[in-house]
């Protein structure tokens, strides 16, 4: 996230960029994280930065996009305005149809707790794959995807009720989080006012990709006007 903080923080805004519970530790670490962790830091970031200022905005990345939403559910923690970058609403059809269900069966359950993580579907500019390269997990714990789900179903529920300026970054090329959750945030969010910025280049991880100038700049726009 750090081209979009760095660019926040050259236009004028007080910035934090949270690193979620059982990030930049281990992935043996991330397995034993629940959504209420990831939500429960994600308040207290707003309690701090509430501390300093009065209109308070976020965006988030992925799961960071789903955070950025159920944050917006809070009445007790309004926003001004949020921006919602490859948000993964509907995973991959052959997550959703195939992987997903299989991996709760107890026996697979037990055999497959990681998936290597495709790179080529993460960032497809070669400098900004090699920095994701170094600054993410090579795998992910099957048990983490289960939580963003549960999260996800959180945040779909609570959608009709958001009434707040929203910005939707998507990629067309993205195969995490396909194109079609840019239609589902609108149809659910259909009380909001919403911004659509489409990508033709990029794929799921936009901040490190070939569009990551174009995507810093309408999210800081955004935020300001």
């Amino acid at each position: 996230m750090a081209p979009l903080t760095t660019r926040l923080s050259q236009n004028g805004f007080t910035v934090i960029s949270p690193t979620l519970p059982g990030h930049s530790t281990t992935p043996e670490d991330l397995s034993k994280t629940r959504w209420e962790d990831w939500q429960g830091h994600i308040a207290e970031c707003y309690d701090e930065l509430k501390r300093k200022t009065d209109d308070i905005c976020c965006a988030g990345l992925s799961l960071g996009s789903l955070l950025t939403l159920d944050l917006a559910m809070d009445a007790s923690r309004p926003l001004k305005k949020i921006a919602c970058l490859g948000t993964p609403l509907q995973l991959s059809p052959l997550l959703e149809k195939f992987l997903l269900p299989i991996s709760h069966v107890p026996p697979v359950r037990q055999l497959i707790r990681y998936s290597k993580k495709d790179w080529a579907a993460s960032v497809s500019d070669r400098d900004g794959l090699e920095i994701y390269k170094g600054t993410s997990y090579d795998r992910i714990p099957v048990r983490s995807v289960w939580q963003l789900c549960e999260l996800r179903k959180r945040v779909m529920a609570g959608l009709p009720g958001l009434k707040l300026p929203i910005l939707i970054v998507h990629s067309r090329k993205d195969t995490v989080a396909p194109p079609v959750n840019v239609e589902i945030l609108q149809r659910g969010a259909r009380k909001s006012h919403i911004d659509v910025m489409w990508l033709s280049r990029s794929q799921h991880v936009m901040t490190l990709d070939s569009e990551k100038d174009a995507v810093v700049e309408e999210v800081s726009v955004f935020f300001l006007r």
